[in-house]
């Protein structure tokens, strides 16, 4: 394990921790040197397919919903740390309230372009850190999902109540999702947003059969909450709160 600080270009500092997939989340959590949150949101997903207008609604509830609660209740805001889809939004959702929470970005290594970062990836799929986190673990894996179990195992470390937001995402999204409620977290889904948030919604609000068992074990834990995301993000703060203080 190796502990490093990135400076970006908006020149925001980041602590930077290297992991293998086994260090154990203590030793990561006691590198990082975040202070114990009363709470975890972690944010799965992605924004494939999101329309511009769609997009600005979920900019929207991340700025006015997710981050006023994560600052009220102290909480820390877990994602996959990138500069893409739903990651880069709240990365610039945490900016607009500069030292009121903190995010905190797991990915794998092999996949991440910053030429900071030792032994950078160029491949055509990689992406760049998202520069308005606080903190970053990059875990040693050439795979996307390959830093999901880690991004787990650190958000159960913490030992606080935990939510999970799913937006749009895919096959990556649906084991996080999935291990989220195995794990006995509550998890509410950003419903018109895409892809599997919209599979899940039809699932829970409909009756719709499941396409696989692992989406109708989710959608049956009876942990999943509904949002739509051109609702208020008053009524955001509102669900999360009650999800995260009961």
């Amino acid at each position: 394990m190796t502990k490093n600080a990135i400076t970006f270009e908006n020149g925001k500092r980041a602590v930077v921790i290297t992991a293998s997939r086994d260090t154990s989340a203590k030793a990561i959590l006691d590198a990082l040197e975040i202070a114990s949150p009363h709470a975890v949101i972690l944010l799965f997903g992605g924004a494939a397919g999101l329309d511009n207008s769609r997009k600005a609604h979920l900019a929207t509830l991340f700025a006015d919903g997710v981050t006023p609660v994560a600052a009220q209740l102290g909480a820390l805001i877990i994602d996959g740390g990138t500069q893409s889809g739903v990651m880069a939004m709240m990365g610039e959702a945490v900016a607009a309230r500069p030292g009121t929470c903190q995010l905190l970005g797991v990915a794998p290594k092999g996949k991440i372009t910053n030429p900071e970062i030792a032994g950078a990836s160029k491949i055509s799929d990689g992406a760049s850190l998202e520069p308005n986190h606080s903190h970053f673990v990059l875990v040693e894996s050439n795979r996307w999902g390959g830093e999901t179990a880690m991004m787990l195992e650190l958000a159960r470390a913490f030992n606080a109540p935990t939510v999970a937001i799913l937006v749009n995402g895919g096959e990556i999204a649906r084991k996080e999702a999935l291990q989220s409620v195995r794990n006995g977290w509550r998890l509410l889904v950003i419903e018109g947003s895409g892809r599997l948030a919209d599979e899940l919604s039809a699932v829970v609000r409909d009756g719709q059969s499941a396409k696989s068992s692992e989406l109708r074990e989710i959608a049956h834990s009876g942990r999943v909450a509904l949002f739509h995301v051109q609702d208020a993000a008053e009524k955001l703060r509102d669900e999360l709160r009650r999800m995260l203080c009961c």
